[in-house]
C-alpha cells in the first residue's frame, strides 16, 4: 500500500511536471507569436515638414509652410512632405501608406512622387527650394515640378483615395520609402489627379495637433546583400557646361548611385536610379565653379542598396568641362556712302518702317541708307545656291508721280518676284504687312513710303561667283545690285521645319494647292486640321473632308466617315485625289526646289475617327478602362490605321511627315466632345488617355515602319505628365512658354526617349519687329528642337488686307474678277530667312563636327537670344520677344557661317 500510495504521488508529480513544461512551451510559443505579430505591426513615421507649393501666376513666391491646412489643388497647389525615417533605418520595406486628415472637398486620387532636391519648409516656394547654395530647385531656372512627378529622375506612383474615419489613405511604393531613408530622395510630393481649379481641396498640416500626416510602414524581413560597384565608366559629350557619364550598373542588389565630383555631391535630379545589369547615363552638370574647364576631375560612383549599404567606389578621372574651340570670323559691312540716293532706301526684308518713315523696333538712326545690304548707293547680297534672297525697296518722290520698278540680273536671269506691301493700321501707325503682286505703276508721295519687296531665287545649279544687275525706277533712279553666289547649296528638303498651323480646309482644292505653293516658296509648309471639337456624340460628323475637287465634284465626306465597327478598310479614293499631289510632292515638280513631299500632314485619326468615341465610352475616366466593354472601338481604330499605313506604303509616301494628332479639348461631362483634354493636356487622366491612344497608334503603324506616321502631342504642361508618356519616341509640339520655363525637362526627354520636339507659339504683332520670328526659330533650334509651329496662320475672311492681324500669314482675298486668291504676309519672308539661316548652321555643324554646345556658343557670339514669352491667357500659345536682338546680328551670324563654310 505504501508503495502504491508512494508511487501514486510520484506519478502525479511527474505528470504535473510534464504538464507544466507543456504549458510553459505554449506560453513561450504564444509569446514568440505575439512578438512576431508586434514586429509586423505598422510603424508610424511622423511628418517633419510640409508645404503647399503654389504654381499660379503671381503667386509662385508664396509660402504655406506655417499653415495648419494646406491645399492640394490640381496643377495649382502641390504638397511637399518630409518624414522622420530614423526608426526604419537599415530596414527593408514591404508596404507603406500615407495618411492625411481630410480638410475641405474630396480628392479622388493623387500622384505621389519623390522629391529630388532638399528644401526648407519656411523658405521654399514654387521657384526655390529655399536652401542656401542650391540654385532655385536644383539648377538655375528649375521650378518645383521639375524635380518631382517623374521629372528629374524621381519615382512616381498613382494612388486612388481610400477615405476612412475622415482620413485619406494613399498607398506608397516601398522604394519611395527606401529612397527617403537612404537619402536619395528628400520627401514626397502629392499632386491631385484632377485639374479642376473651381475647388479648393485641403488636408491638415503637421502644425495641426492631432491631425498631422504620417506614414504607416510595414517592414520586410529580407536580408540585403552588399551591392557591387558600377563598371565600364566613360565620359561622353563633354562640353563647356556639362558631360555625360556612361556606365554599366551592377547585375544585382543595386538601387541608387551616389556621385561625387572632386568631393562635391552631384544633385539627385541628375542621377537615375539603378536598372540592374544595364547601361545607364548620368548627366554631369550643375557643378560648382571650382570644377575647371579643360582640367581633369575625379569622379566617384558608389552603389547603394535599399538599406543603404554601400559598394566600394568606382573611380574615373577625366576632363568634364571641355571648352572646344569656336571660330569667330570678323564680319564687316560696306561703309556708308556720303551721297545716298534721294528718296530711295533699301533694307532687309525682315525690317520695316511705318508709312511715315519711323522704324518698327529698334533700328539705327541711319538704317534706311546704311545697313547690312545697302550703303546708300549700292545693294550687295550673298546667297548659297538654291537660296531665296531679297530686299525691301522704300520709295518716295514727287507727289502723284507715277513710276514703275524693275529688277534685272545677269543672264541666265533667275526667277524674280516683286510685291507691293499694303500698310495696315496698328497702334496708331500704318505698318506694312500684307503683300500684293507688284502693279504696273506706283503713284509716289514725298512724305510717305511705298514698300516693294523682291524675292530672288538663286538656282540650285548656280555657279559660284558674282551676279550683277540693277534696280531700276522709271523716273531715272537706278541702284546697282550685286549678288555673291557661294560655293555650296542649301538642301532642297528642309532640315528645320516651320509648320504653318490652321483649321478648316478651303472650299476648293485649287485654293489648298495655291496656299501650299506659297508655303513651298518660303521653305515652310501649311498643315490644316480638318475636324472640330464636337465630333464625339453618336452620329456627329467626324471630319470635314468636303473640298471641291478639280473635276468639280465634292469629296464624299459621308462615305469617308462611314466606317462601321470592326471594319478593316477605309474609303481613300477622294483622299488620294485631293491630297496625293501634295503628299508626294508632285504638286511642286516645276517649283524652285523640285518635288518635295509634305513635311507635315494631319491624318484624320483622333478619338472620334474612325468611330465616335461617346458611342463606346462607359464613363470611366481611365481610357484603358473606358472602352473595355466594347473593344471593337479600339480594334477599329487600329484596323483603319493599318489600312492607311499599307496604302501609304503602296503609294510610296515614305518621305511625308504624317501626323496622328488629338486636337480636342473636352471633359467627362460634355457629351459632344472628347472625355479628356487631349490638346494641351492638363489632368492626370488626360495624359493617360494620350498614352492609351499612343499605344493604339503604335499597333496601327507597325505594319509599315518605313512610312513616317508620327504620333503628335501638343503639350503646354510637360512638367505635369505624372509619369505617363514615358519611353514614347513621339513628336512633341511644345508651347513657347513651356519651352522657356521647362526647357531642360523637355531636352532631357528628347535625349532619354528619342523624342522629337517642335515649339509652337504665335507670330509677332504687326507693330513689332519681324526679326522676333527669326530669333524664335534660332532659339528653338539651338536647344535641339527641329521645328516651330506658328499658330492659326490663315486669315480666311480677308480682313488682314485692311487691318492688322497678328495671326494672318496667308490671306484669302478676291482679285479684280472676284475669284478667290491667296495673298501672304511680309512675315513669311522672316520665317524663310530663319529657315535658311538654320540650314547654314546645320551645314556648318556637319562640316566642322561641332557639338551642340559649340554651335550655341558660335551663335551667341553674334546674337542675343534672351527671350520673354508674353501670354494673354492660359490658352494663348505665347508670343516670344527678343528685346536685345540687334538689327545686324542675324545677318552677321549668317555671313560668319558662310565664311566658315567656304574657308579652305
Amino acid at each position: 500500500m505504501r508503495l502504491r500510495v508512494f508511487n501514486q504521488p510520484l506519478i502525479t508529480v511527474s505528470k504535473a511536471r510534464i504538464y507544466m513544461r507543456f504549458i510553459l512551451a505554449l506560453f513561450l510559443i504564444s509569446l514568440l507569436f505575439e512578438m512576431d505579430v508586434a514586429a509586423e505591426d505598422p510603424i508610424r513615421l511622423p511628418v517633419t515638414k510640409d508645404n503647399s507649393i503654389v504654381m499660379v501666376k503671381g503667386e509662385w513666391k508664396l509660402n504655406a509652410g506655417q499653415q495648419g491646412r494646406i491645399r492640394i489643388k490640381g496643377n495649382q497647389h502641390m504638397v511637399a512632405m518630409a518624414f522622420d525615417t530614423s526608426a526604419i533605418k537599415g530596414k527593408r520595406i514591404k508596404n507603406a501608406t500615407l495618411v492625411c486628415v481630410q480638410g475641405k472637398q474630396t480628392i479622388s486620387g493623387v500622384t505621389i512622387s519623390t522629391i529630388a532636391t532638399p528644401w526648407d519648409e519656411q523658405r521654399s516656394n514654387g521657384l526655390t527650394a529655399g536652401i542656401t547654395g542650391i540654385d532655385d530647385w536644383g539648377y538655375k531656372g528649375a521650378r518645383f515640378p521639375a524635380v518631382c512627378g517623374g521629372n528629374g529622375f524621381t519615382l512616381v506612383h498613382q494612388a486612388n483615395s481610400k477615405i476612412r474615419d475622415g482620413k485619406y489613405h494613399w498607398n506608397v511604393p516601398p522604394d519611395m520609402i527606401h529612397a527617403m531613408v537612404i537619402g536619395v530622395a528628400h520627401g514626397l510630393a502629392i499632386h491631385e489627379h484632377s485639374a479642376d481649379t473651381r475647388r479648393n481641396p485641403t488636408i491638415f498640416a503637421h502644425e495641426q495637433s492631432g491631425k498631422k500626416p504620417y506614414l504607416l510602414v510595414e517592414l520586410d524581413d529580407q536580408v540585403a546583400r552588399t551591392p557591387k560597384a558600377a563598371t565600364g565608366m566613360r565620359l561622353t559629350a563633354a562640353n563647356s557646361r556639362s558631360a555625360r557619364l556612361t556606365l554599366t550598373s551592377p547585375t544585382r542588389d543595386g538601387f541608387a548611385y551616389e556621385v561625387t565630383v572632386d568631393g562635391k555631391l552631384l544633385g539627385r535630379h541628375n542621377i537615375p536610379l539603378i536598372k540592374n545589369g544595364q547601361k545607364q547615363t548620368i548627366p554631369l552638370r550643375d557643378l560648382p565653379s571650382s570644377i575647371a574647364v579643360d582640367q581633369p576631375s575625379e569622379i566617384k560612383i558608389v552603389t547603394l542598396n535599399r538599406t543603404g549599404q554601400r559598394s566600394q567606389p568606382a573611380v574615373i578621372r577625366s576632363v568634364i568641362f571641355n571648352s572646344g574651340s569656336v571660330d569667330k570670323p570678323k564680319v564687316t559691312f560696306a561703309q556708308a556712302h556720303s551721297s545716298p540716293i534721294a528718296g530711295l532706301s533699301v533694307i532687309p526684308v525682315t525690317d520695316k518702317f511705318d508709312s511715315s518713315g519711323k522704324p518698327v523696333g529698334n533700328l539705327p538712326e541711319n538704317y534706311r541708307t546704311h545697313n547690312a545690304i545697302f550703303n546708300g548707293q549700292q545693294v550687295q547680297l550673298t546667297a548659297a545656291a538654291g537660296e531665296v534672297v531679297g530686299f525691301q525697296l522704300l520709295l518716295r518722290g514727287k507727289d502723284g508721280k507715277k513710276v514703275s520698278v524693275k529688277v534685272q540680273l545677269d543672264e541666265p536671269e533667275p526667277r524674280i518676284d516683286l510685291f507691293q506691301a499694303v500698310y495696315v493700321p496698328e497702334k496708331g501707325r500704318l505698318i506694312p504687312d500684307p503683300l500684293l503682286p507688284m502693279p504696273d505703276s506706283l503713284s509716289l508721295k514725298p512724305d510717305s513710303d511705298h514698300s516693294i519687296v523682291a524675292d530672288i531665287y538663286i538656282p540650285f545649279d548656280a555657279s559660284p561667283g558674282l551676279l550683277q544687275g540693277k534696280i531700276i525706277v522709271s523716273d531715272g533712279r537706278m541702284v546697282p545690285l550685286k549678288i555673291k553666289v557661294l560655293p555650296f547649296a542649301l538642301p532642297r528638303q528642309a532640315t528645320f521645319f516651320c509648320e504653318m498651323n490652321s483649321y478648316g480646309l478651303p472650299d476648293h482644292v485649287n485654293q489648298y494647292y495655291a496656299l501650299q505653293h506659297i508655303a513651298y516658296d518660303h521653305r515652310v509648309h501649311a498643315n490644316i486640321l480638318h475636324y472640330s471639337h464636337h465630333t464625339a456624340a453618336p452620329g456627329a460628323r467626324k471630319s470635314n473632308f468636303d473640298m471641291r475637287l478639280r473635276s468639280g465634284r465634292r469629296m464624299d465626306n459621308k462615305r469617308y466617315d462611314g466606317i462601321q465597327p470592326g471594319s478593316k478598310v477605309g474609303y481613300w479614293d477622294d483622299f488620294i485625289e485631293a491630297f496625293g499631289p501634295y503628299i508626294d510632292g508632285s504638286l511642286f515638280k516645276d517649283g524652285h526646289r523640285g518635288p518635295i513631299a509634305a513635311p507635315g500632314f494631319y491624318l484624320t485619326f483622333h478619338e472620334s475617327w474612325p468611330l465616335n468615341c461617346r458611342t463606346y465610352f462607359n464613363g470611366n475616366p481611365d481610357a484603358y478602362q473606358a472602352f473595355a466593354d466594347q473593344p471593337v472601338y479600339a480594334r477599329t481604330y487600329v484596323n483603319i490605321l493599318k489600312d492607311f499605313a499599307r496604302l501609304a506604303k503602296s503609294k510610296g509616301w515614305k518621305q511625308t511627315g504624317f501626323q496622328v494628332y488629338f486636337n480636342n479639348k473636352g471633359s467627362l461631362n460634355e457629351k459632344t466632345k472628347a472625355p479628356w483634354i487631349l490638346d494641351e493636356p492638363s489632368g492626370y487622366w488626360d495624359y493617360r488617355a494620350l498614352q492609351f491612344y499612343g499605344e493604339l497608334t503604335d499597333r496601327g503603324r507597325e505594319v509599315a515602319p518605313e512610312v513616317q506616321i508620327n504620333y503628335r502631342i501638343d503639350i503646354s504642361r510637360p512638367e505635369y505628365c505624372r509619369g505617363q508618356l514615358e519611353q514614347r519616341d513621339d513628336l512633341w509640339v511644345v508651347s513657347s512658354s513651356a519651352f522657356q520655363n521647362y526647357r531642360r525637362l523637355v531636352t532631357d526627354r528628347m535625349h532619354h526617349d528619342d523624342l522629337t520636339a517642335w515649339v509652337y507659339g504665335t507670330s509677332n504683332h504687326i507693330h513689332e519687329t519681324n526679326r522676333n520670328l527669326q530669333a524664335w526659330a534660332l532659339d528653338a533650334w539651338q536647344d535641339g528642337a527641329t521645328g516651330i509651329v506658328p499658330w492659326q496662320t490663315v486669315n480666311k475672311s480677308g480682313s488682314a488686307m485692311t487691318k492688322a492681324d497678328q495671326l494672318g500669314l496667308f490671306i484669302f482675298d478676291k482679285n479684280a474678277s472676284g475669284e478667290t486668291v491667296i495673298r501672304h504676309s511680309m512675315r513669311l519672308k522672316a520665317y524663310r530667312d530663319a529657315q535658311q539661316l538654320i540650314e547654314y548652321l546645320n551645314l556648318l555643324q556637319q562640316q566642322r563636327s561641332w557639338s551642340p554646345d559649340q554651335m550655341r556658343r558660335f551663335v551667341n557670339q553674334y546674337v542675343n537670344l534672351k527671350a520673354q514669352v508674353h501670354k494673354t491667357n492660359d490658352a494663348d500659345a505665347g508670343t516670344t520677344a527678343y528685346g536685345r536682338l540687334s538689327a545686324s546680328g542675324l545677318e552677321s551670324l549668317r555671313i560668319a557661317a558662310s565664311k566658315l563654310l567656304t574657308a579652305k
